[in-house]
């Protein structure tokens, strides 16, 4: 293969793991961001119901 076709092929795996690292981290703070949520509503129900 020649040297510009691994070079592009280095760079589109680079990018391809860069968004893959995005989407998890995207995917942790949406997680945690539900769980807290989740954490309030049913405090703010136990407090109505206290």
């Amino acid at each position: 293969m020649s040297y510009q076709l691994d070079t592009a092929r280095a760079t589109i795996d680079e990018r391809l793991r860069e968004a893959r690292d995005y989407r998890l981290a995207r995917a942790l703070r949406l997680k945690y961001r539900a769980e807290r949520t989740s954490q309030r509503a049913r405090k703010a129900l136990t407090d109505l119901s206290a």
